[in-house]
């Protein structure tokens, strides 16, 4: 009797542990704010994407038809938050827009910068794994013309398949991709 509660204490503890959580957060460049701006006008950033990345959860596509959630290892905040935070940064830092907000609705006389992003997560493949990132981006004029489109796709090879080298790898692409995006919203913006 003494070896079967011994046996079954040691199961319930087994059973009880669980993993521990780990938090990865992006670290990007933060540019120095310009003193002016090059055009007057507002803008409302909005990030449509699947429902998997509007969650903390750290995403891996081990195959075109799977895609793997942990349960443990989570985002400081959802990627689809990460991305429009960032480019509402880069909008400020480079001068862009005059006001940018990030409501689910477009105010009056704001341009639009509709983003979708449809991935940011490590990919494994035969070739290794990979920090990746890809999103549209489509710039709308206040009185609904389409002013801009472009998509942004970025792989990064990773060192290994831990998160913390996928953290470092999606920092510089979504850095390189933001800032892509914005300098072309910026090109189109300053035309007479």
């Amino acid at each position: 009797m003494q070896k079967f509660l011994i046996i079954i204490s040691i199961f319930l503890c087994a059973a009880c542990t669980m993993p521990e959580t780990r938090i990865y957060s992006l670290s990007l460049p933060v540019e120095r704010k310009l003193s002016g701006n090059t055009s007057g006008a507002s803008a409302n950033v909005l990030v449509r994407s699947p429902r998997y990345l509007s969650q903390h959860y750290v995403a891996c596509r081990t195959s075109p038809y799977q895609l793997d959630i942990s349960k443990y290892s989570k985002w400081d905040s959802p990627p689809d938050e990460l991305v429009r935070d960032a480019f509402r940064e880069v909008f400020y830092s480079k001068g862009v827009f005059r006001e940018v907000k990030t409501a689910n609705f477009i105010p009056a006389g704001y341009y639009s910068v509709d983003i979708k992003l449809r991935r940011f997560e490590r990919t494994d493949s035969g070739e290794g794994s990979f920090g990746e990132i890809d999103f549209d981006v489509l710039l709308v004029s206040p009185d609904g013309k389409e002013l801009y489109r472009h998509t942004v796709s970025k792989k990064i090879r990773l060192e290994s398949r831990n998160n913390l080298e996928l953290a470092k790898a999606l920092s510089s692409a979504l850095s390189e991709g933001v800032v892509e995006a914005v300098s072309g919203i910026a090109g189109v913006m300053n035309r007479p």
